[in-house]
């Protein structure tokens, strides 16, 4: 008797715990990544790195992302949801601390097991919110990429202060994020008791069609990889590229603060509606509209910069929400939809991590950032496309 009230009770606390730890697992899925493009010029300066091999680190994550996204949902199927995503913090964990440690290869050792827990962690997330909400999962999307949008900002706008304060560096700054790391592992823990669920049935396994064999799976995938191309360009090198104009590095990451916090309410604000249509084309339109006009003031060096940033975090809010929503909304089943955000993080992350490489490389050529902007009006210009196209109302079946 006393040990099914045990259970219960461990299993109301799991419940209960859920929703948070959802939150915090998606607070880990950026930060990471957006903490060094504002200080990139530092890591530079003291590793003594080319805009070509620091465009390569900042890339690295984005291959990760891809060249993972193919395994993770059978990683899932053979630890269970809850457990992988276990595993992936404490790579994130572990990959920030050695990142930030003054270690040979450090710095590229640390990235790339931080990126392998967040390449499983971005894959797993919608197929178990899905599982764990399926009438509510749009709405819990829209939370969990206002959290990430949130630890993003907040990582983008503090690392250069932080590195700026007495005493203070760039691994410093880079190193926070792993209190955000070690919170969710602790909230997480409560998840581990949950028994191993079955993905699918051999009935909906053999019926399922793949997304690779249909259309809908390459809109959606397309969609997340020219929004992904746009968004890690800028995080990446918006710093130089204010630089350039004089504005001082405080000033760049409070301009890339004020794009996430955009970011973060239009996260909150599109899940509600994208919940209340059947067909997201409108959105899909706003998506590709906003960064197209962010990047147009950008490349034409229209006044107010930080103004034209946060319309691109317009687009950017939309567009992460809504691509992250596609995966469960053109799908019948957890399973599927785990299999959708495999392929378009897959096809995403490979058509993105050239963005950051090509962003530097066009501005070592020609010596501006007039060529790289171009480039990603043309990306935003793409994604105008795909997230009309993705955002019918259809399945994939």
């Amino acid at each position: 008797m006393n040990n099914a009230i045990s259970k219960a009770l461990s299993r109301r606390r799991s419940n209960c715990l859920l929703p948070l730890g959802i939150v915090l697992i998606g607070a880990n899925l950026r930060a990471p990544i957006t903490a060094l493009g504002p200080v990139l010029d530092r890591i530079q300066a003291d590793l003594a790195l080319g805009d070509t091999t620091a465009s390569l680190l900042s890339a690295l994550p984005l291959l990760i992302f891809a060249l993972l996204s193919l395994v993770a949902p059978a990683f899932g199927r053979r630890f269970g949801l809850e457990r992988s995503l276990a595993f992936a913090l404490v790579a994130i964990l572990i990959g920030t601390l050695i990142r930030s440690c003054p270690l040979s290869g450090g710095l590229w050792i640390g990235t790339l097991l931080l990126s392998c827990g967040i390449a499983v962690g971005n894959v797993l997330l919608p197929g178990l919110v899905k599982r764990a909400f399926p009438e509510h999962a749009t709405l819990y999307i829209g939370v969990y990429a206002a959290a990430m949008a949130s630890a993003a900002s907040l990582a983008a706008g503090l690392a250069a202060p932080v590195a700026d304060l007495p005493g203070s560096n760039w691994r410093i700054a880079i190193a926070l994020g792993a209190v955000i790391t070690a919170a969710a592992i602790l909230v997480w823990l409560p998840q581990l008791r949950r028994p191993h669920h079955a993905v699918a049935s051999r009935a909906n396994a053999s019926h399922a069609v793949s997304p690779w064999r249909h259309p809908i799976g390459w809109q959606v995938s397309s969609f997340f990889a020219f929004q992904s191309f746009v968004f890690y360009s800028l995080i990446t090198w918006y710093a130089a590229m204010s630089a350039a104009r004089g504005e001082s590095a405080t000033a760049s990451g409070f301009d890339l603060l004020l794009y996430q916090v955009v970011a973060v309410a239009t996260n909150l604000l599109s899940a509600p509606l994208i919940k209340r249509t059947k067909d997201q084309r409108a959105i899909g339109l706003v998506c590709g509209a906003s960064l197209l006009a962010g990047t147009i003031g950008l490349g034409v060096a229209a006044p107010f910069p930080a103004l034209w940033l946060a319309i691109a975090g317009l687009g950017a809010g939309f567009s992460m929400t809504t691509s992250l929503s596609l995966f469960a909304l053109r799908t019948r089943h957890h399973d599927e939809a785990a299999k959708l955000s495999g392929m378009a993080q897959f096809v995403g992350y490979a058509g993105a991590a050239p963005g950051p490489v090509l962003t530097g490389m066009l501005h070592g050529v020609t010596g501006s950032w007039t060529a790289s902007l171009a480039m990603l009006v043309g990306a935003s210009a793409l994604v105008t496309v795909f997230a009309v196209l993705s955002g019918r109302d259809r399945l994939i079946d």
